[in-house]
């Protein structure tokens, strides 16, 4: 496997996803340029990964001949990426290329935003064992494909085996063994069973919603035009968040404000015992605490009535309209996408994302132990709006948190479940009509 130094040693040569204009065009394009290359990528919550990309890019640019001082490299906080998004494209001055989440690709390419990058995607299509389907439902749009699929991840649980090995507890296979294993372990205030984002976060979403998947319910059914959030199953899992937090208490109470990263921090600094999250986590203690990182399992999602099933998150890149030489930005998603070079990223970075591309599973970092479920959740892992399909009204959820704001209605202002539900779902039916119409 390539190295991190071997990448930057080799920057002066073209990589296996070389940009598709010669590099003549790209120089050209360079002298003529008369702002920086924006570039913006959300912190990895793994310094590592930032570093790595960022030396990545700063290589690409080596080899595109610009000078270091032409990059405008930002490292957005967690949390702050969509709001700054939000506010470039109102004010007319995006980034040249940017590193976002599930269903927001979507959403900017219904609002005309982003460019056409099917040369790219195809290209990436032919590397050996090609690209996992769940890559590619967020990019692409009538044979098209307006971002490029940079990652695909499942949500495992993350846990303290030491905690549980002490105990001689086994690892709950249900909600309710999990309720009963945290209330047993938890020792609060100093630990608490549960880190479940609670905040107006997309953390939040994402948790509730593979809680809501497990009860048997649903944000949209597969014709991406009827909405089935109220449901008899979301209402219990909607319930059951409640009860987590209000009877059981075995989430944390201040992670009703937490923001993307509360979750990390209560795991990594050792106060909660399960949280369900990528592995950003994980990578993160390869770096910060070796002890830790040890002891954490990544196992699967526990059971409830309609069964275990996992999320599976998708990162994507995605070039801006306004960019007036679009190759150099090209030129650098496809430095990030070769695969010697993700490989890196992957690998290095222990694991922070998972590739995109199937044959990169064959190497000896993924048959490490921590990842022995890994696959599994990958092939039976859902999107967030399961079983209809990321598109830009599925952004718009996410954009608004609309989850998030359903379940502060139960844990907040203490309405009932169902009604909380029945509220949501009209919301979300408004959001989905309005592109039905469009």
């Amino acid at each position: 496997m390539l190295t991190r130094r071997d990448v930057l040693q080799r920057a002066g040569t073209a990589t296996a996803l070389a940009t598709t204009a010669s590099w003549w065009l790209v120089r050209r394009a360079h002298a003529a340029r008369q702002q920086k290359l924006a570039v913006w990528v959300p912190t990895a919550l793994a310094p590592q990964v930032d570093k790595i990309l960022q030396e990545q890019c700063f290589a690409y640019a080596k080899q595109a001949g610009l000078k270091e001082n032409e990059i405008d490299y930002s490292i957005i906080g967690s949390g702050q990426m969509l709001p700054k998004l939000v506010a470039s494209l109102e004010a007319g001055n995006p980034p040249d290329i940017a590193m976002i989440g599930p269903s927001l690709a979507s959403l900017y390419h219904s609002q005309g935003h982003l460019l056409d990058v099917t040369d790219i995607v195809e290209k990436m299509q032919k590397v050996p064992g090609g690209l996992f389907s769940a890559s590619l439902t967020d990019v692409t749009s009538k044979g098209k494909a307006y971002a490029i699929p940079h990652s695909v991840s499942p949500w495992p649980l993350v846990t303290r085996m030491d905690i549980l090995e002490a105990a001689k507890v086994e690892p709950p296979k249900t909600w309710d063994e999990f309720i009963e294993v945290c209330k047993k372990l938890q020792k609060t205030p100093r630990l608490t069973g549960y880190g479940m984002c609670l905040g107006l976060q997309n953390d939040t979403d994402n948790n509730a919603m593979n809680m809501i998947w497990c009860y048997g319910g649903k944000l949209v059914e597969a014709d991406n035009k009827t909405v089935a959030l109220y449901s008899k199953g979301t209402v219990e899992a909607v319930q059951l968040i409640a009860d987590m937090f209000t009877k059981h208490k075995i989430i944390p109470k201040g992670a009703i404000s937490w923001d993307n990263t509360g979750n990390n921090k209560a795991y990594q600094s050792r106060q909660v015992i399960f949280v369900l999250n990528p592995t950003s986590i994980y990578a993160h203690l390869a770096e910060s605490d070796k002890e830790l990182y040890n002891v954490t399992g990544l196992l699967p999602v526990p059971a409830g009535p309609a069964g275990a099933v996992e999320e599976v998150s998708t990162g994507t890149l995605v070039l801006f309209k306004h960019n007036p030489y679009p190759e150099l930005a090209k030129g650098l998603a496809e430095y990030w996408m070769a695969p010697e070079n993700l490989r890196v990223t992957i690998e290095e970075g222990d694991g922070r994302w998972g590739p995109p591309y199937k044959g990169m599973y064959d190497s000896e970092f993924w048959k490490r132990p921590a990842f022995e479920h890994w696959r599994v959740m990958l092939e039976r892992g859902r999107q967030f709006p399961y079983p209809g399909t990321t598109n830009a009204a599925t952004g718009e959820v996410l954009a608004t948190y609309t989850i998030g704001h359903m379940l502060h209605r139960v844990l907040v202002e203490n309405w009932e479940a169902e009604k909380a539900v029945e509220e949501a779902h009209k919301k979300v039916a408004e959001i989905y009509a309005r592109y039905q119409e469009a």
